[in-house]
């Protein structure tokens, strides 16, 4: 983990992927999101992309496993109110760049 978090550091993007079980993460990336909550004050300045892949095609099958996700995000952007990140130039690019996937 000390490697892991090394590289997180030194990182412009931080890349969460995980296959969707039960509706949520999977248990190696909620280890690994647990285990930053010492480096959540120092982690600053990432951008997050999220890979996540279903068996299911229904429409809110991934809603838990992102929210797991950005939960993470939230945490080490300082956000803290619901919706303040929506506000933010940051959120506005990634709603553009989303758009071109």
């Amino acid at each position: 983990m000390l490697e892991i978090i090394a590289k997180m550091h030194s990182a412009d993007v931080i890349v969460l992927a995980s296959p969707v079980y039960f509706y949520s993460i999977d248990a190696q990336l909620k280890a690994v999101i647990d285990r930053t909550v010492a480096q959540w004050m120092r982690l600053k300045n990432k951008e997050f992309y999220y890979i996540m892949t279903a068996a299911d095609d229904s429409g809110t099958v991934m809603d838990c496993t992102l929210e797991c996700m950005r939960g993470l995000a939230v945490c080490l952007s300082g956000s803290v109110e619901k919706g303040e990140i929506k506000t933010t130039s940051a959120f506005k690019q990634a709603y553009e760049m989303g758009k071109t996937v």
